[in-house]
């Protein structure tokens, strides 16, 4: 029985994905890793933009480019600068997979990539978007990409009313994708489709009087754009309240300093350093102190956090953590840790409170 790509083959190109070529040859935007597709760069740049819009991920991009040219190097780098590299991008999970991938393939791959989706979904942190998106960019693998911006295009295009974070939904875009996919130029294809939902298939307002197949749209036929995609209703974030125990100390002449410890590696804010912290899954607010400042509130896609930062006096020049804890004093003004996004957002506040107090 002949595959799907086969079966491509025989038939040509699907005629949607024909004229969203044509379309894309003229509106694609000029991003730096597009001009001269290579794995690596090309694997950096889809997990920068996971969560990240793309003026902010170029420059990232260009950052950790420089300072991990390729997998090798970023192989031999130490945790903390992988991590210094990432600072402000936020979800940190991202980079220490980056790196643990990074370690799998020198060391079990010999420094070759993948050449394969399924040579790299077997690398830590690597799912099916982000391996069909180097395999078919890269290798020209012709095997569809769908992050959210093709969910989107594709849900409105056949008006798929099954919710598409459950099976029934993914099947039907898989399917959908599959078909769409181009045998002979895949990596021009997914980016084609991606660049249709980032720029015109847009979540809210979509311009579909720019869209190249804006007449062969079934949402937009039966007037349901704004409904497509279907998802499942979001479960309500829990609420958590945090209290970050803010020690500090300042030994003769020497900086006023604050005591840190670098959080585990599973869990929120893995492998980031931070101040003692205690979370508790609650609305209420800690007892009132007078050496305290707060709440900031932070949300996160699962919980909403009020954050207390509770100061005080240490008279010593030992180290603030008990016997099994690893942390270290550091200036107040050391502005190169790396923080999680919640501290780094509110630092200049809590350095004037540190001072002041």
């Amino acid at each position: 029985m002949a595959n799907h790509s086969q079966i491509r083959d025989m038939n040509g190109p699907h005629p949607f994905t024909v004229k969203l070529l044509s379309w894309y040859e003229n509106h694609a935007r000029d991003l730096p890793w597009r001009a001269h597709p290579e794995p690596y760069a090309t694997w950096l740049s889809e997990v920068i933009l996971q969560q990240t819009r793309v003026d902010t991920g170029t420059a990232y991009w260009h950052r950790f480019l420089n300072a991990f040219p390729n997998v090798k190097v970023l192989a031999s780098a130490n945790s903390e600068d992988v991590m210094a590299q990432w600072k402000g991008l936020g979800y940190y999970s991202r980079a220490r997979n980056l790196h643990a991938a990074a370690k799998a393939i020198v060391h079990d791959l010999n420094g070759q990539l993948p050449e394969t989706a399924e040579g790299w979904k077997r690398l830590p942190g690597i799912g099916p978007y982000t391996a069909a998106a180097i395999a078919s960019i890269c290798h020209q693998e012709a095997v569809p990409v769908i992050d959210g911006n093709v969910q989107r295009v594709l849900s409105r295009l056949f008006n798929i009313d099954q919710p598409v974070d459950r099976k029934s939904g993914r099947v039907a875009i898989e399917a959908a994708a599959d078909a769409l996919v181009s045998s002979q130029n895949p990596g021009i294809s997914n980016q084609a489709w991606m660049e249709l939902g980032a720029l015109v298939c847009k979540p809210k307002n979509p311009n579909c009087g720019q869209c190249p197949l804006h007449s062969e749209c079934l949402s937009r036929a039966e007037g349901t754009t704004r409904d497509r995609p279907v998802k499942q209703p979001k479960k309500r974030p829990k609420d958590v309240v945090v209290n970050f125990d803010v020690k500090r100390r300042k030994i003769g002449s020497g900086p006023l300093e604050w005591w840190i410890e670098r959080r585990p590696q599973k869990g929120i804010w893995g492998g980031l350093e931070s101040f003692p912290l205690v979370m508790t899954e609650t609305t209420t607010p800690p007892p009132q102190e007078d050496a305290m400042w707060g709440p900031v509130l932070h949300i996160l896609t699962h919980m909403r956090m009020n954050a207390w930062f509770h100061f005080s006096e240490i008279q010593t020049s030992h180290d603030a953590g008990g016997e099994e804890t690893e942390g270290l004093w550091v200036a107040v003004t050391d502005s190169h840790r790396t923080w999680p996004r919640l501290i780094d957002k509110v630092l200049m506040d809590l350095q004037n409170q540190a001072v002041k107090n």
